[in-house]
């Protein structure tokens, strides 16, 4: 990418927000051909996460409960790729909001999809809008792109999951 990128310096600042991630600058022209994805994957997530606490259950479990174990997976595979695919074709790559938010989500109102589902959404929108105006503030009267918040924010908490999964495992 940076040999394509290098020589031309044209188009430098679109594909840096491309490799980055950004909110600013996105017009309704760029963000009404997404809407119909990301209004089904929505649709779809919300839809799934009944289901998904049956699977949280265990395949044998929710199978025996009645559940369709493939079907319930593909569904909200399939919500997860519309929302995911409907979004970064609007903004880029924004490393780790939905990697941290659905597990602080999780802290706070349990394992319940019913809820981490729409509360993760609200969440992952407040992060997003949080790191978009501390990066305007911080860099006046640049702008760090969200992208940079959002990794600057994501990687230690996501480390502090990892380490402290770990060590329950111990």
């Amino acid at each position: 990418t940076s040999a394509i990128i290098l020589p031309r310096a044209d188009i430098g600042g679109l594909i840096q927000s491309w490799l980055i991630g950004g909110v600013g600058g996105a017009t309704l022209d760029q963000v009404t051909p997404a809407l119909p994805f990301v209004i089904s994957g929505l649709l779809i997530c919300a839809l799934s996460a009944r289901k998904l606490n049956m699977l949280a259950l265990g395949d044998d479990m929710a199978s025996g409960l009645g559940e369709r174990v493939a079907l319930v997976r593909l569904m909200a595979a399939l919500g997860a790729i519309l929302l995911c695919g409907g979004i970064t074709a609007v903004c880029g790559p924004i490393a780790f909001v939905g990697l941290v938010v659905p597990h602080f989500c999780r802290l706070i109102v349990g394992s319940d999809y019913r809820w981490v589902v729409p509360l993760s959404a609200l969440a992952g929108a407040l992060l997003l809008t949080s790191a978009d105006i501390a990066g305007r503030l911080i860099a006046r009267p640049a702008e760090l792109d969200v992208g940079i918040m959002t990794a600057l924010v994501g990687a230690p908490v996501f480390l502090w999951i990892v380490r402290r999964h770990k060590v329950k495992s111990l």
